[in-house]
């Protein structure tokens, strides 16, 4: 089963049940970090996942950045989603991964 990691927004229980009706499993972080390396916060989710999605919306620049330069160094299909909703996302995902 694929995995998809959705960075940024809160709804991580309707992102986890939506993508088991689709047929993947979801991994959530809502790009909050404390402080220290940003990176540190992402890397445990970004080496599970098939493909990551951004919600560009949800999520502090200095995470976007973080992430997409992790995905690019994991070699990760990264892309990312204008809206807040779990539907747009996991489309978006889902023809990613295919």
């Amino acid at each position: 089963m694929k995995i998809v990691a959705i960075i940024g927004g809160s709804q991580t229980d309707t992102f986890k049940k939506m993508g088991e009706k689709r047929g993947v499993i979801v991994e959530h972080h809502n790009g909050k970090t404390g402080g220290g390396s940003v990176e540190s916060y992402f890397l445990r989710i970004i080496n599970k996942a098939d493909v990551i999605i951004i919600l560009k919306g949800a999520i502090k620049h200095t995470s976007m950045w973080a992430v997409r330069e992790l995905a690019e160094k994991k070699g990760k299909k990264i892309d990312y989603h204008d809206g807040f909703g779990a539907t747009g996302a996991l489309e978006k995902a889902l023809q990613i991964v295919g």
